[in-house]
């Protein structure tokens, strides 16, 4: 029996204009009506979510920052935080600054943009959505280093967006990912927006799921998981029914149990019509 779903956001929970289908919220809805837990799993900070998500009805908690912290949605407390170390983050840091990315942390479910790097967002992959969404979700510093240390906060995750060069290339992906081989003490995995999110070693959606489900006395067996992009891998792996969207990365689909619609078919559903039938009745 299913007791908790859980649904990353990008690309999955949200279509390509990052809205929900109105079907889909219907189905999660009921779910959650049932006694379901609908968990968002997401890589977004926890003030990054959108209004769409935000606006989901019955939902108790959200994994945000891909495992970095859990926060209980009536209250907005961090229930549970596993961070990357503030002193040994800031040399990994301080080289990708060096590149022309966008390494933005992520801090206690806010996130932070150098401000020297904002113009990149307009030559990122991704619909104008996406680009509003890093406008208006990060905190712009003059210099990111120094606020981070000021703050002196230990950090749940790092995000790296690539601008794309004349020929639709990412800059400095492959240097980015050079970089981050030198610190085997994160966790480098590729996001849904063609970027990179760093998390500390063994930090993950599922690792974060997982304490979720002994949180709720729910186990993985009892979970259904949903995602599209290597930040998934591990959570479609740990519950009990992982299923990749159809338009999700090779990765993803060979991690899943089941391979479902695209998140612009209403995949969540169909999905959910064949292991969870109840909620069709």
């Amino acid at each position: 029996m299913i007791k908790l779903i859980a649904l990353d956001l990008d690309g999955t929970l949200l279509d390509d204009h990052k809205k929900i289908r109105p079907v889909t919220r219907q189905v999660l809805e009921r779910a959650a009506e049932q006694g379901i837990e609908v968990v968002p799993a997401t890589g977004r900070p926890y003030r990054g979510l959108c209004s769409e998500a935000e606006g989901l009805k019955g939902v108790n908690y959200v994994l945000t920052t891909n495992g970095g912290g859990i926060y209980e949605r009536k209250t907005g407390t961090c229930i549970y935080q596993d961070c990357m170390k503030l002193d040994k983050l800031l040399p990994l840091f301080m080289q990708l600054e060096e590149l022309e990315v966008m390494a933005d942390a992520f801090v206690k479910g806010d996130s932070y943009m150098t401000r020297r790097k904002v113009p990149l967002i307009d030559r990122i992959n991704g619909p104008e959505e996406i680009k509003e969404y890093l406008r208006i979700s990060r905190t712009v510093v003059e210099d990111q280093a120094a606020a981070l240390r000021e703050r002196g906060d230990d950090v749940e995750k790092l995000t790296i967006n690539f601008a794309l060069d004349g020929q639709g290339r990412r800059i400095d992906y492959d240097a980015a990912w050079k970089i981050l081989s030198d610190f085997p003490e994160f966790l480098p995995v590729s996001g849904g927006m063609q970027n990179i999110e760093v998390t500390a070693e063994g930090v993950s959606k599922a690792s974060a799921l997982l304490w979720l489900g002994a949180y709720l006395k729910i186990k993985p067996e009892e979970m259904i998981a949903f995602g599209d992009s290597g930040n998934d891998i591990d959570m479609l792996r740990t519950a009990g029914i992982g299923v990749a969207m159809g338009n999700a990365e090779e990765e993803a689909k060979a991690a899943a149990d089941y391979v479902t619609l695209a998140n612009t078919e209403d995949g969540i559903p169909h999905a959910l019509k064949k292991f969870v039938p109840e909620l069709f009745h």
